[in-house]
């Protein structure tokens, strides 16, 4: 009885164990940019980062603001609004367009709206 009571204990506690090891490894697999990836991003599945970065431009412009080309995935957008400067980062990563902050303030949400129309002009090959 008290072999099979061992038995009994050693196989849950290798089972616990084994699966607690298997979960850790799942959760490394994920991919953790994700996370990153705010909600108000624009999602533009395997558009060239090219494509995403003219459609940005246009919209922009369309709206009023400056642009100026930073990195290759990633551009400056500034307007002036009542006497003050709005500048963000606006990146292309992970299939999305995202800014450096959340979009906030009418200006923003229109440039954000402006910029998903443009996109939907864009082929996205």
């Amino acid at each position: 009885m008290k072999k099979i009571l061992s038995i009994t204990l050693i196989s849950t506690l290798a089972l616990v164990l084994s699966t607690g090891c298997a979960s850790n490894q799942m959760s490394a697999q994920m991919d953790k940019t994700d996370k990153s990836t705010v909600k108000t991003a624009i999602y533009i599945g395997d558009m060239k980062t090219e494509k995403a970065v003219v459609a940005i431009k246009k919209a922009a412009n369309k709206n009023g603001w400056r642009v100026t080309e930073f990195k290759e995935n990633a551009v400056i957008i500034e307007k002036a609004v009542d006497g003050e400067t709005i500048s963000r980062t606006v990146k292309i990563y992970n299939n999305h367009i995202s800014s450096d902050e959340k979009v906030a303030g009418k200006e923003l949400q229109e440039l954000r709206q402006a910029i998903v129309e443009e996109l939907q002009k864009e082929p996205s090959h």
